[in-house]
């Protein structure tokens, strides 16, 4: 066989070894960029939890020696769902200032309803927001904080301060007619959260998975 014939077999060898330098080229640049871009999205995560943090205990900045530090820790328990995260929040001195938990009620319309509410460490609530929900628009969303305060009539309570139900079944909180479900769906599963966060050691619980 004459080289010339060879020619072919020659180019398709060539050519593979062109296609496969750049697969390793672009392999190498997503994992050059991987490794640059890392250390900020670490940074805009860790900014992201602290602004979540500060709005949610918002009594830290005064209270609090130095930066803050957030542990985050995996809480799974029948009243509040499972592999619910939860954040010991201490200063610069290793000092417990407070807790941030998520918490989850199949109680609504639309369900989960995912909450998220801060703690100080007497286990009185500090703020309470909605992480997530799917509650009809103009009905099951007016708790929301983005419709008013009715959040706030949280701040301050303990698990013993209030009868945890709504009016309507002779508890002590508001609720909005015509979305008496969710209203109570947010009163009850926020009564659970408290209760489970209570009769808990979060030091004990294993680490959030990074």
């Amino acid at each position: 066989m004459s080289l010339f014939e060879n020619r072919p077999n020659t180019r398709a060898f060539f050519s593979g070894i062109i296609l496969a330098a750049i697969a390793v080229l672009c392999i190498t640049g997503v994992l050059l960029a991987e490794h640059d871009t890392k250390p900020a999205i670490e940074h805009n995560r860790a900014s992201r939890e602290q602004a979540i943090m500060e709005q949610l205990l918002p009594n830290l900045k005064n209270e609090a020696q130095g930066a803050m530090t957030y542990q985050c820790k995996l809480v799974s328990h029948p009243l509040i769902g499972t592999n619910m995260k939860a954040y010991i929040a201490t200063d610069s001195t290793g000092k417990i200032m407070g807790y941030v938990g998520t918490y989850a009620t199949n109680r609504g319309y639309s369900n989960p309803l995912v909450l998220i509410a801060g703690l100080d460490t007497s286990g009185h609530l500090t703020k309470v927001d909605i992480a997530f929900t799917r509650e009809t628009p103009g009905i099951g969303d007016k708790v929301e904080r983005k419709r008013g305060t009715y959040l706030d009539q949280f701040d301050g309570l303990g698990l013993y301060d209030a009868n945890w139900d709504v009016k309507k079944f002779n508890g002590d909180f508001d609720y909005f007619t015509g979305a008496t479900v969710t209203s109570r769906a947010v009163v009850l599963a926020t009564r659970d959260f408290l209760e489970v966060m209570m009769g808990t050691d979060l030091t004990t619980l294993p680490n959030c998975p990074n």
